[in-house]
């Protein structure tokens, strides 16, 4: 009968092939650790503080709104809001407007508006009073004058006049003022797909709004969903929601009700051409 071999003798041999691994594994380790770059978080902070400066200084210059020459005849609410005016003060421009009178001064805008002498001084020479005759170069070379025409009542060729505007978007004006019901604000002509902004700019060189819209303005506290419905920058879901609160708080005044709904200016101001 054949004797058993030793556990040692067979043992021994993968204990050397082990020993051999662990030995390649630690090597391995230690170049590792000398070899490869190791991240410093001093340098990871630094980079980080820097980042951070950067994007507070971006943002405080997103910040910093670059104001622009304006007519004071169209202050919207977020033009309004950007010159420091109270929504009250917005309102009577609005309100001087719709009676069909013109701001052709300063001193009228601030009788008009009750704006205190410190807000003239430092606003006053931004303000670019209309020219209801704009003066164009023609392609001679000489000055030729222009009337202004009425965007409320501008026909699709009219419109094809001006540089930018082919037969497409010339339609598409139309009938966006047509479901606008008119245009109430020059503002709402950005709002029209595919319509460059330089090319608004051009627009309203030529047309501006020149009559009074025909168009009613709903009291907001007995204002029907059948009628939220119609006013163009009301969804089916906000119209139910508004009808909802007014449900629940009949009384509420218009600045009362946007404050609940939370709107932005932009919407604000877009509604106060169909709400009062």
């Amino acid at each position: 009968m054949l004797k058993k071999r030793s556990f040692v003798f067979y043992s021994f041999r993968k204990q050397r092939v082990v020993f051999f691994l662990l030995i390649l594994i630690i090597a391995f380790q230690i170049y590792l650790e000398y070899r490869l770059p190791q991240k410093n978080p001093i340098h990871i902070m630094n980079f980080d503080t820097a980042l951070q400066s950067h994007i507070d200084s971006l943002k405080q210059k997103d910040q910093k709104e670059v104001i622009f020459p304006f007519n004071p005849n169209y202050i919207s609410f977020s033009k309004g809001y950007q010159l420091e005016l109270s929504v009250e003060q917005i309102q009577k421009i609005h309100k001087y407007r719709e009676s069909g009178k013109f701001i052709n001064s300063i001193p009228e805008f601030q009788k008009v508006t009750s704006v205190s002498s410190s807000w003239i001084e430092k606003y006053h020479n931004f303000f670019k009073f209309p020219d209801w005759v704009s003066k164009v170069e023609s392609k001679k070379n000489k000055d030729v004058a222009v009337e202004i025409k009425d965007i409320n009542k501008a026909t699709a060729e009219e419109l094809t006049q001006i540089s930018g505007i082919g037969a497409v978007l010339s339609k598409r004006i139309v009938k966006y003022r047509s479901r606008l019901k008119g245009f109430g604000d020059l503002d709402q002509l950005y709002e029209v797909y595919g319509l460059d902004s330089l090319v608004v700019q051009r627009i309203f060189k030529q047309f501006n709004i020149l009559t009074p819209i025909n168009r009613m303005k709903k009291k907001i506290n007995i204002i029907s969903l059948e009628e939220l419905q119609a006013i163009p920058y009301l969804s089916f879901q906000e119209a139910k929601k508004i009808v909802g609160i007014l449900t629940k708080k009949p009384n509420l005044n218009l600045k009362e009700f946007f404050f609940e709904m939370n709107f932005d200016s932009l919407k604000i101001e877009r509604l106060t051409l169909y709400l009062y």
